[in-house]
């Protein structure tokens, strides 16, 4: 999945890859002053067994989210890692994703949620910690999350790409990518980056290069390894 950040499975194995983005109403594009707080509450534990996921999340008690991270740790044995990422996105309380039918999905999100997926090898070691951008402003009031999602990759050794575009007379903040599911070791975002809607960036899959401004998109790819059906 990728996750957009605006101002202004199936069965057997399935990959998923979904663009999340949050975006702000119109006239909150130019604001002049804005303050940001990282909150993140620390490690969450997991996943301790082979082929399972792990989740957590950072919430903003005040003010609205408008981008995050994470970070994994395997412990001390580095020959045993297996802890990846399987996506970072915006929530509404902390717990539920968006992922159902693309679009705007979401206004005013206040967490951010972070994933994380073990392969064949695991370790009770393993943990995953969420980090939440928190903006304050007077002049940025609301976001919209805007995403979208596209089955795959559905073959071994193939990727799949998802971009996610903001409404009109709206700015991108950020983003994020999720891939689901957990059950499959090999299946994790291997990018996710912002972009434009048109034919210069092959609508979403080149990313905004450096200097260019007011991208209106943001593109999460993700891969795998193992023939299964999946979702971005």
């Amino acid at each position: 999945m990728s996750t957009k950040l605006r101002r202004g499975s199936a069965t057997g194995k399935a990959l998923i890859l979904a663009a999340l983005l949050t975006v702000a109403v119109p006239g909150a594009a130019y604001a002049k002053t804005a303050d940001v707080t990282v909150i993140t509450p620390g490690a969450t534990m997991g996943p301790a067994t082979p082929f399972t996921g792990v989740s957590s999340h950072a919430d903003c008690a005040d003010g609205l989210v408008s981008g995050g991270g994470v970070d994994q740790a395997i412990g001390d044995d580095e020959m045993a890692n297996g802890n990846h990422v399987m996506g970072m996105v915006p929530s509404a309380d902390g717990a539920t994703e968006y992922t159902d039918t693309p679009g705007t999905v979401g206004s005013d999100a206040t967490h951010w949620m972070a994933f994380g997926g073990s392969g064949s090898r695991s370790s009770t070691a393993f943990s995953t910690t969420p980090y939440a951008i928190c903006l304050h402003s007077n002049l940025i009031r609301h976001t919209q999350v805007v995403m979208n999602k596209a089955s795959g990759p559905t073959s071994g050794l193939s990727s799949k790409l998802v971009t996610a575009t903001c409404p009109a007379n709206t700015r991108l903040l950020g983003g994020g990518a999720r891939t689901t599911p957990a059950s499959v070791g090999s299946l994790k975002p291997i990018a996710s980056f912002p972009t434009f809607n048109d034919s210069e960036h092959h609508f979403g899959a080149i990313a905004a290069s450096d200097g260019e401004a007011d991208p209106d998109s943001w593109t999460a790819v993700g891969g795998s390894a193992a023939d299964a059906a999946r979702t971005t």
